[in-house]
């Protein structure tokens, strides 16, 4: 009985003590939060402007006032640039078996946000109803266009696009039931062997608004091909579709490398082919999403043995490509367009092959990928590398900056 009473009193007096911190705890959050609701909103919103995107979604769950603070357009306004905000990844782990279909919750693979303050944090998806197969993960200034395409005989297929935001888990689904079907071209020449669709996402800081090009490649039984190119301006105004003249040359892949305002891709010279072609004679492609024209970039004046892909290193356009001198020695190096001239700013003699650099730190180190198996984390002044994790196959790291930008907003 003795031994009962002391075991109540123990736990009252626990319990009571638990009350009193969560009292207290209650206490000092309302003290601190109607301070800060009694400070100007000029204040305040100074206040926010320095925390980091991550820590910004912590404050908005506060109460409402934090919730209608954070979501001030001002607010919203200043954390809408990627320089503003620290890199991080974006993981896509996909099913072994690429014949899977994509279904609830919208991909049977899995996608997960790495950063420096939150560490490894799966992504919550957006859900769709009908099938899809999983298509480019493209990521611009806080949002990532997450792309997919119904599995069918017909070689025309039709793709659906999704605005999303990883932080804070908003989408929204581009034109229900998905992007306009390619049209055939208008020269009756045959029947349609292969249709190649390449896309391209990128954020014009001037108009505020989100662009997404598409470039279709047709191919017929004759042997000619056809390029056609539109492009969807996301804004206030909804989604516009606009039909822009065709580029000179076409892609071999989806890009968000974006400086400028210009979306960029690494395309093949069609002119160099068969026993002359070299991939050193490769040219990158811009599109400005201003002017929505289709420019060619001046690559580097050296020789390589290969331009591998282009990125964005420190707000710069960079180039990547080998140099190899003897048949034992090889480099890699990179290059970046700095006041319209491009500088050889790495070289790197560890014998790696097909770098692709992802970001740059603040510490001067570049988080980069190797024949899309590994991550590393490169460091210019020993010319040395950290590992930091194994890829394979199934496994695709792409660059995100976080945001709070919201696609409804748009």
């Amino acid at each position: 009985m003795a031994i009962r009473i002391m075991r109540w009193r123990w736990h009252w007096h626990w319990r009571s003590r638990k009350r009193k911190a969560e009292g207290k705890k209650q206490k000092q959050s309302a003290s601190w939060t109607s301070s800060i609701k009694h400070l100007p909103s000029d204040i305040s919103l100074d206040i926010l402007k320095r925390l980091p995107s991550t820590s910004l979604f912590s404050v908005k769950s506060v109460c409402q006032d934090f919730y209608r603070l954070t979501s001030h357009p001002e607010l919203i306004l200043h954390h809408h640039h990627l320089h503003k905000n620290p890199y991080g990844l974006i993981i896509r782990i996909s099913p072994a078996s690429t014949a899977s279909y994509i279904n609830e919750p919208y991909y049977t693979n899995q996608l997960y946000l790495v950063d420096s303050r939150r560490g490894l944090a799966e992504i919550i998806q957006p859900k769709m109803k009908k099938k899809y197969n999983p298509g480019p993960m493209l990521s611009c200034n806080g949002l990532v266009c997450l792309l997919c395409y119904k599995k069918k005989l017909s070689p025309l297929r039709q793709y659906r696009a999704c605005l999303f935001n990883p932080l804070t888990g908003e989408h929204k689904f581009l034109l229900e039931p998905g992007l306009p079907r390619v049209r055939e071209s208008s020269h009756k020449i045959g029947t349609i062997v292969t249709s190649d669709q390449y896309f391209g996402f990128g954020f014009n800081a001037m108009t505020r608004e989100y662009k997404l090009v598409r470039i279709v490649k047709l191919s017929y039984e004759d042997g000619r091909t056809y390029l056609q190119a539109e492009v969807f301006t996301l804004g206030k105004n909804g989604c516009q579709i606009s039909e822009i003249d065709a580029p000179f040359v076409c892609p071999d892949q989806s890009s968000d490398v974006v400086v400028g305002g210009a979306i960029h891709w690494l395309c093949e010279d069609e002119n160099s082919t068969g026993r002359c072609y070299s991939k050193s004679r490769n040219i990158i492609l811009s599109f400005d999403s201003l002017e929505e024209k289709f420019h060619q970039i001046p690559k580097p004046n050296c020789e390589v043995c290969e331009f591998y892909n282009i990125s964005v290193l420190g707000g710069c356009l960079a180039i990547t490509g080998g140099f190899r001198e003897t048949c034992r020695t090889h480099e890699v190096h990179i290059w970046l367009l700095k006041e319209y001239s491009w500088t050889r700013e790495f070289v790197i003699s560890q014998g790696f092959m097909r770098l692709y650099p992802l970001f740059l730190l603040s510490s001067g180190e570049i988080v980069m990928s190797c024949d899309s198996k590994a991550l590393f984390c490169y460091h210019p002044e020993g010319d040395c590398f950290n590992k930091s994790a194994e890829l394979d196959l199934s496994i695709v790291a792409i660059c995100h900056a976080c945001s709070l930008v919201s696609p409804f907003g748009l």
